[in-house]
């Protein structure tokens, strides 16, 4: 089963409300249509691009912080994206894998990769449950130069056929 790791970005033009994210908001409710005629694919997301997406869109998009963290709560409880079910990866699927080995892990791929700290522990939490692709708006290509990872663009995302 191929399972595809939903960037904070992507969640943020998913549920913000500003004028500035209604094109990417299209493209993100596109790409959820055709994942959901899809049987072999599995969305995965962590709690670490849900805080990322709590914060951006209460800094950045101003949202009211009580409809933010309603948003946040029915994502957590209902793991739903369009009424597909997402599932919330922890760090590691490995029970004794610590905060130092993790953070060492973001440390060492920052230094290898030269991503952004954000980027980087997605990757490590992609790397850690085995998960190559990933949905983003990343113009910045940081994703790009990590090496086993698939970036995938909302915009890319269609029907083949």
């Amino acid at each position: 089963m191929k399972r595809i790791y939903v960037d904070a970005n992507v969640l943020v033009a998913y549920f913000a409300s500003d004028r500035a994210e209604e094109a990417k908001k299209k493209l993100v409710q596109n790409a959820l249509g055709v994942f959901t005629q899809l049987k072999d694919m599995r969305l995965c997301t962590s709690m670490w691009a849900v805080a990322e997406m709590v914060n951006v869109l209460i800094s950045a998009k101003s949202m009211d912080r009580a409809e933010v963290a309603q948003m946040e709560n029915q994502l957590v409880n209902e793991k739903r994206l369009k009424g597909l079910k997402i599932q919330i990866v922890d760090v590691s699927p490995q029970g004794d894998y610590d905060f130092s080995e993790f953070f060492y892990h973001v440390r060492r791929g920052i230094l290898r990769y030269h991503s952004g700290v954000g980027d980087v522990i997605h990757s490590v939490i992609m790397k850690n449950n085995e998960i190559e692709n990933i949905l983003t708006f990343d113009e910045k290509n940081d994703f790009k130069q990590i090496p086993g990872l698939t970036v995938l663009h909302p915009k890319d995302i269609k029907i083949e056929g």
